[in-house]
């Protein structure tokens, strides 16, 4: 899983992820601080089970197979 790093509201430069803590019920909150400005930004983002996200579907959906 990649996280976004998204650009500094403030000054546009790519942020770095500081921490991530637990959120409402089915969130976490994820602090990001700008290594030119030091504006620190955060975003409440979904928690996604990992068995039913879109790549892991694909990848069942592929070439996977029992043994033989």
């Amino acid at each position: 899983m990649t996280i976004q790093r998204p650009p500094c509201p403030k000054c546009q430069t790519t942020t770095m992820l500081a921490r991530i803590t637990p959120g409402p019920a089915g969130f976490d909150i994820r602090t990001f601080e700008c290594p030119a400005c030091d504006f620190i930004h955060q975003i409440a983002v979904e928690l996604v089970d990992p068995m039913k996200s879109a790549d892991t579907l694909a990848w069942f959906q592929g070439e996977l197979r029992a043994p033989a």
